[in-house]
């Protein structure tokens, strides 16, 4: 893991430097600048996206527990240092994605073709992702799902991004849910963190297509969200402005 993490600190780093690169090699402006500001705005748009997430992911997870009869218990491991190991893991990771996916790569598809096309090339691209990450590929049935949730959630990550003109939202939906379903549910790549179930947890056919379905009304929530009309019409203008040189 720790092999792991100081790689992913390492790719931050580098597409953070080649994504302002490109922009202002480009447009000469600083995208940063406008990721972040103004300030407020951009923090109120993080504690919403992560409150969100973090809610939906709870009430998924109750729901699944319930309709699975899986009962939780507080972890027999419970290591603090391991389960900051993992939080902080969960940033890199979540830091990597979005620089990557929805960093320079989808702000240029947008102005150069349209918000669209943008959005959608990269939650596929996004959702053919998470095949590597998972370990599916060669899983005909598991790349299905796993390409359908993690492609739609990439869809409402992309979203909210094309929403905001920023990666404060993005950042602050996939860290909501990252955090709380890998680190209290231990649903992660990290094994058990806070939560851990009683007993030995069948995996059947019905309770995947239940996760499945669980999941894809989840996202849908998220992405009804992001499409609402909680964006002021001076913070729509302040987005806009982003992509005006």
């Amino acid at each position: 893991m720790a092999t792991i993490l100081k790689m992913t600190i390492v790719y931050n780093t580098i597409i953070t430097l080649i994504s302002w690169l490109i922009i202002y090699l480009i447009e000469k402006r600083n995208i940063f600048k406008a990721w972040i500001e103004p300030t407020k705005k951009r923090f109120k748009e993080f504690i919403k996206g992560f409150s969100l997430m973090a809610i939906l992911c709870v009430i998924t997870q109750l729901i699944l527990s319930m309709s699975s009869n899986i009962t939780w218990k507080l972890s027999n491991d419970l290591n603090i240092k391991k389960l900051l190991s993992s939080i902080y893991y969960d940033i890199n990771s979540v830091l990597f994605e979005e620089f990557l996916f929805r960093g320079v790569l989808l702000y240029l598809l947008i102005k150069y073709l349209n918000s669209r096309s943008g959005v959608l090339i990269s939650s596929i691209a996004f959702g053919i992702y998470h095949w590597y990450a998972n370990g599916v590929l060669g899983n005909l049935p598991a790349m299905t799902l796993v390409f359908l949730v993690t492609g739609f959630m990439g869809y409402v990550f992309a979203t909210s991004y094309d929403k905001t003109k920023s990666l404060i939202l993005p950042i602050g939906l996939h860290l909501g849910w990252n955090l709380t379903n890998h680190n209290i549910f231990s649903n992660g790549p990290n094994g058990i963190m806070i939560l851990q179930v009683n007993g030995q947890l069948e995996v059947s056919n019905s309770h995947q297509l239940i996760s499945f379905g669980l999941y894809m009304i989840t996202i849908t929530g998220a992405l009804l969200f992001v499409k609402s009309k909680y964006i002021t019409k001076q913070e729509r203008t302040i987005a806009n402005n982003v992509y005006s040189k």
